[in-house]
């Protein structure tokens, strides 16, 4: 089994091995070892390495102050957008609060345009009911007009009617007088007194004569016929010739048309 070659320090320095060559050594050395030309380039180089190395030391220097700079106007520009901010928040939390009661006043004229409108259509209905009530009073007032004037005409037309009875009256009684005094005149007795009817003389736009059964009602009798009410006024000889029943005159007391 082979051995492996030893590379530390200690195998170096073992007894019997024989130090490096030093003549080698130098010689390597001076291969490498730099001329005076090559000095001079290499101090050149360093000169002008350490030019551009102090150049770019200035160049990081304005640019770090630039870069502060630009940190200052960044920190100052935060610090007044930040101030914008607070005040932009504040102006929003004042008009935030303004708006808020000028709701609050927009919702207090709705109630109350509500409760007016409300109101007012209370009003117009109150307005329609009057309206109606007084229709209904102009039509009553028309109709009691209408019913005065209807009144008047009917008492005008009994006045003619009494006015005309008055005149048939004394015609009946001045024909009754001639009547009666003829039989004495010509000796004639007067035919018998039928009880089981008697006339009825009955006022209207014409007198009528009417046939009734029975005997005569007294004077201040009521009587109806024809559906009106009657009294007799008075009661006598009939007014036809040669009649010898008794007689009713009437007066009206009330006519469908008066009574409604």
């Amino acid at each position: 089994m082979e051995e492996q070659p030893r590379k530390d320090r200690e195998w170096e320095r073992w007894p019997g091995r024989k130090p490096p060559d030093e003549g080698l050594r130098h010689r390597l050395r001076g291969l490498f070892a730099p001329t005076g030309e090559d000095e001079d380039d290499l101090e050149t180089m360093i000169a002008r390495r350490g030019l551009e190395l102090e150049a770019r030391t200035e160049q990081l220097a304005g640019t770090i102050s630039d870069l502060e700079r630009r940190e200052e106007q960044t920190r100052r520009l935060r610090n007044a957008v930040e101030e914008m901010l607070r005040h932009g928040s504040a102006e929003l939390d004042e008009r935030h609060a303004a708006l808020s009661a000028l709701a609050a006043e927009l919702g207090a004229r709705d109630d109350r345009l509500t409760a007016a409108e409300h109101d007012l259509q209370e009003r117009k209905r109150e307005l329609g009911a009057v309206e109606l009530r007084r229709g209904a009073v102009e039509r009553a007032e028309r109709a009691l007009a209408a019913r005065e004037a209807s009144l008047e005409q009917v008492a005008a037309q009994l006045a003619e009617r009494e006015r005309r009875a008055d005149g048939a009256g004394r015609l009946l009684l001045v024909h009754r007088e001639k009547s009666e005094s003829e039989p004495e005149r010509t000796g004639m007795s007067p035919a018998p007194v039928a009880a089981a009817e008697h006339i009825l003389f009955v006022p209207g736009t014409r007198y009528s004569i009417s046939v009734a059964s029975g005997p005569a009602p007294a004077p201040g009798t009521e009587i109806e016929h024809d559906g009106i009410r009657y009294r007799v006024a008075r009661a006598g000889r009939s007014p036809l010739p040669g009649d010898a029943r008794n007689c009713a005159y009437l007066e009206i007391l009330a006519s469908p048309a008066a009574a409604s």
